[in-house]
């Protein structure tokens, strides 16, 4: 169903591989700390990656639009719209050493039958973040208004990966 009141569920109905459990997270952007996922405190690791799909809630007003957020693609279908999910790896100070960005939504393309929403659980790879010691995540949107986006900014997570210790 449409609307906040289904802001949990992921668009698949379930987790990766039919399984009961999976985050969903919520950024707050400049009103609140990014979601943070920490593989292990006390030591740089590798990433492998993890899963990730849209939240019913960002999914359906991204696809129709509501009292708050525009329609992706327009009414003509070809507004160049964009919902993009970022992976920020930090060190042990919380700093920003790396990014890595996926599009869970494209709607940019020049033949409209190119655009997409994701509504599977798709594999994301983040090898390219090096060795961090957790992850921040934020969301960017071609819809924006005067106090930041329109877009529900909610995802899911599941099977987060690492491939194992990082050297120092």
């Amino acid at each position: 169903t449409q609307g906040w009141d289904n802001q949990y569920s992921a668009v698949p109905g379930m987790g990766v591989d039919g399984s009961t459990q999976y985050a969903t997270a919520y950024y707050a952007g400049s009103w609140g700390a990014p979601p943070v996922v920490t593989p292990l405190a006390d030591a740089l690791v590798l990433l492998d990656g993890v899963y990730v799909t849209n939240a019913v809630y960002s999914y359906l007003t991204l696809v129709n639009g509501d009292d708050f957020s525009k329609k992706f693609g327009g009414e003509s279908g070809t507004d160049p719209d964009w919902l993009l999910l970022v992976a920020e790896g930090l060190d042990e100070n919380g700093a920003v050493i790396s990014t890595s960005e996926f599009y869970l939504a494209d709607f940019r393309f020049e033949d409209s039958a190119d655009d997409y929403a994701v509504t599977e659980w798709t594999w994301w790879n983040l090898t390219e973040l090096g060795g961090v010691r957790s992850v921040a995540f934020r969301m960017e949107s071609s819809d924006m208004g005067d106090y930041g986006m329109n877009t529900p900014a909610y995802f899911c997570l599941d099977d987060f990966t690492i491939l194992g210790f990082a050297s120092n």
